[in-house]
């Protein structure tokens, strides 16, 4: 039994790698039983299918998001944890937060959906940080959390905010409204 788990973390490990090196387009069973030193079959006699390895990664890069969450301790800090990951689990980001539509049916079937909202529900979760922090959100729980997922995946995945940690933190602090802000009569000197 330990020896399959072994086995298992293997072709795991050589899947990552493959995401890595070649992208979710080029990523394939042949290509992770090459990465692994190992034939197809015995791929598939670890997973039952390609969806099933597809989804397997899914749920790991779930719980490593999950785990970044959890340990943040304030409201930036956890607003970065989709651009922490992004730099550093490429791979594992795409997958969760894919750029695009991918009609292979590993990429967009239901149980990958499942994963996929439950990874933006995660990111939504920074809305408890938020609250506490005094920051204004929209009422309703759901808008309050679509808000913050936004904040958060745009830092990801637009190329100036994720470079640049000043410019993502003026970005969050814009759209949370909580720069720095003087009022019009200071400004006109009239205050």
């Amino acid at each position: 039994m330990r020896e399959r788990e072994q086995r298992r973390g293997e072709i795991l490990r050589a899947a990552w790698e493959v995401a890595e090196q070649a992208g979710w387009a080029a990523f394939s069973v042949e290509r992770v039983a090459s990465q692994a030193e190992l034939g197809r079959a015995t791929v598939y006699g670890y997973f039952e299918s390609f969806e099933a390895l597809v989804l397997e990664l899914a749920r790991q890069a779930l719980t490593d998001l999950s785990e970044r969450v959890a340990r943040t301790e304030g409201l930036a800090e956890a607003l970065d944890v989709p651009v922490r990951f992004a730099q550093t689990r490429p791979a594992a980001f795409a997958l969760l937060f894919p750029p695009g539509a991918d009609p292979r049916p590993a990429f967009s079937n239901d149980k990958l959906s499942e994963v996929r909202t439950e990874a933006q529900q995660i990111v939504g979760r920074l809305q408890r940080l938020a609250s506490r922090s005094g920051k204004t959100l929209p009422d309703d729980a759901r808008s309050a959390a679509a808000f913050l997922a936004g904040i958060s995946i745009a830092s990801a995945v637009i190329p100036e905010l994720r470079a640049s940690t000043t410019l993502r933190r003026k970005f969050q602090d814009f759209c949370l409204g909580s720069e720095d802000k003087t009022s019009d009569k200071e400004k006109s000197g009239s205050g």
